[in-house]
């Protein structure tokens, strides 16, 4: 979280850490703690630029070798117009994980879902896609076994290859 805060990312400002805990930031007032953005309706002069705020958070994350890996409205913290990125003990590098492009791309997908409800048009697949590749990652395409032939001694080792053999 380090890091990820000196880079910019709106994260809560850790201070600590002691095994598991990590003391940092409250984000709220003395009524209580900011909401998380799913439980917010947001204007719609507001939507678009709070969205393209979350996804140059989510590409400062994928610069720094981080995918949060559980990304979403429920882990977005909004208070007074702004934004902290919540819950990270999920958090996957791209590097070395053969579900990383998945995962990163289930986090872009849930957030542009959330965003789609508040006006906000966008192709969560092309976004995640020139994001990845932007910071260097390769996608490599998943074979489907409806698409192969058993018999096929090249279908076999393409399918083996894959991982799923």
């Amino acid at each position: 979280m380090e890091i990820l805060f000196e880079a910019g990312a709106d994260i809560p400002r850790p201070y600590a850490r002691t095994g598991n805990t990590i003391a940092m930031d409250f984000v709220g007032d003395a009524l209580g703690s900011a909401p998380t953005l799913n439980e917010v309706q947001l204007d719609r002069d507001e939507a678009r630029p709070l969205f393209e705020r979350v996804m140059r958070n989510v590409e400062i994350l994928l610069a720094h070798g981080f995918i949060h890996g559980d990304l979403s409205a429920y882990n977005i913290l909004y208070w007074e117009g702004e934004i902290r990125l919540i819950d990270f003990p999920q958090v996957v590098s791209p590097n070395g994980n053969r579900n990383a492009f998945r995962i990163f791309s289930r986090d872009v997908t849930r957030l542009c879902a959330y965003f789609a409800k508040q006006g906000v048009d966008s192709d969560p697949q092309r976004l995640a896609r020139d994001l990845w590749a932007a910071h260097g990652f390769t996608t490599r395409e998943e074979l489907h076994p409806r698409h192969l032939d058993p018999e096929d001694q090249n279908d076999r080792r393409l399918w083996e290859g894959q991982g799923s053999g």
